[in-house]
């Protein structure tokens, strides 16, 4: 099999080029040139042919790949089916079987993902395959990577303007086959904010690895952003097309990015059209508590996984529990304690709920002001936001970290964690209006 990458766009939406954008010290377009150069070293590939534009991307080419040829566009205004025809126009002479056209938008597409449609190439008999993505209730949805049989070469070189692939595909839909990966793994990098959205998702797949996971059933519990910590987990499950249940054995605001179900049959209906769903019952003051018409059970059926706000901390940064709480369910399997960065150098009675435990915990006055050792201890106790954990797998959040000073004493405590035992800790800034950052 060939392969053509197409890296030629004027990234009009991006206000700025995108392929060039540095993201995690490398350019956009480096990781799936990288994943190609990796397969055609496998065997996988056999000749790849990347058009662009871009004088950047081309000498790159030339110095570091070689064996993949760098072909220039001279004519990218007048659309993709220029960068089609020439990328195949080298291919065509090369007794080539099947080509795979791929975009230099999708850093997140993964190897495994491009294992998956090669062997869904290799075990079928469509003469196109295309990489897709589940939709709630609508099926698959294609995307790019998409394979094409030789027996649409000249369809696809007779193109013009800025019609592509798609528009050969939608007169073989019969001979058409889809290849589930996951949805983020296909989302291309067209705005600011779309690029926002893949740095969120791609530092929590690195800090929470049970992302990649189904079945967990997740407590948070602490203080200093659980509920905006539990919304940006359920959107990174919800990315890699599962579907979530997000609750409380508590209270919490009542959601308005989500439906909100009171009883199974609700509960049921919505995830067929939504990948996120809220468990609960109406409280006061426009809050959600628990249902008493569902079961944990329930849940784990409906759902592929199911977070839980396990504690509540009245709009403190930090926490010390009394004896009845957190109120963590039997069936869950991972606890999540989480810390606000802001309650450093604050007095115990405005940084931390439960004061008095506090005060007993630390051996402290009330005055006294908040250190980082004290966010160690607090973190790590049994009589702190450790308190019901067990022997479930426990990660920390130290959160708000919205400055480099913050961040930096965030690291240091950090460290002091890890080297009291604790196995998972992750410095973010993760609030509704900010998204997230490390």
């Amino acid at each position: 099999m060939d392969a053509v990458m197409l890296a030629a766009g004027n990234s009009s939406r991006f206000g700025e080029n995108k392929l060039l954008y540095p993201l995690d010290h490398k350019p956009v377009y480096r990781y799936m040139l990288e994943l190609l150069y990796k397969k055609q070293k496998e065997h996988k590939l056999r000749h790849i042919t990347a058009v662009s534009q871009y004088d950047e991307i081309l000498k790159d080419i030339e110095e570091h790949f070689p064996g993949i040829v760098p072909v220039r566009n001279p004519e990218p205004e007048k659309g993709i089916s220029v960068s089609v025809r020439l990328g195949l126009s080298s291919l065509m002479h090369a007794d080539s079987q099947a080509c795979l056209f791929a975009v230099a938008d999708q850093p997140g597409f993964s190897e495994t993902s491009f294992d998956r449609l090669i062997n869904f190439w290799q075990s079928h008999d469509y003469g196109i395959a295309a990489a897709a993505s589940a939709q709630p209730d609508a099926g698959l949805k294609m995307k790019n990577p998409v394979i094409f049989s030789k027996k649409y070469y000249q369809q696809l070189c007779s193109l013009t303007g800025d019609a592509g692939g798609k528009q050969v595909i939608r007169r073989y839909m019969e001979d058409t086959g889809l290849c589930e990966v996951p949805p983020f793994e296909l989302e291309d990098l067209d705005t600011k904010d779309a690029l926002a959205r893949f740095c969120r998702r791609r530092v929590f797949m690195r800090e929470f690895p049970f992302l990649k996971e189904k079945g967990h059933v997740t407590a948070i519990v602490g203080a200093g952003g659980k509920t905006a910590l539990m919304d940006t987990l359920a959107s990174c499950y919800a990315d890699t097309g599962n579907k979530v249940i997000v609750t409380t054995t508590t209270h919490i605001l009542r959601p308005s990015r989500y439906p909100v179900a009171e009883n199974l049959e609700q509960l049921n209906s919505y995830l067929k059209n939504h990948w996120i769903v809220a468990a609960g019952a109406d409280a006061p003051h426009g809050k959600l508590c628990i249902s008493e018409h569902m079961l944990m059970a329930d849940y784990r059926k409906a759902a592929d996984t199911v977070l839980i706000e396990a504690d509540g901390a009245k709009h403190f940064p930090c926490k010390v529990p009394i004896e009845t709480e957190p109120v963590i369910p039997k069936e869950s399997d991972i606890v999540i304690g989480v810390a606000g960065m802001d309650a450093l150098g604050q007095p115990l009675a405005k940084a931390c709920f439960r004061k008095e435990k506090a005060m007993e915990l630390l051996g402290v006055k009330e005055g006294h002001l908040l250190t980082e050792a004290d966010i160690v201890k607090i973190l790590l106790s049994e009589q702190g936001t450790r308190k019901g954990a067990g022997d479930r797998e426990y990660y920390i959040v130290l959160n708000k970290c919205d400055n480099e000073k913050i961040l930096d004493r965030a690291q240091c405590i950090r460290r002091l964690l890890l080297r009291e035992g604790a196995e998972h800790v992750a410095c973010i800034s993760c609030l509704p209006e900010r998204g997230v950052k490390v």
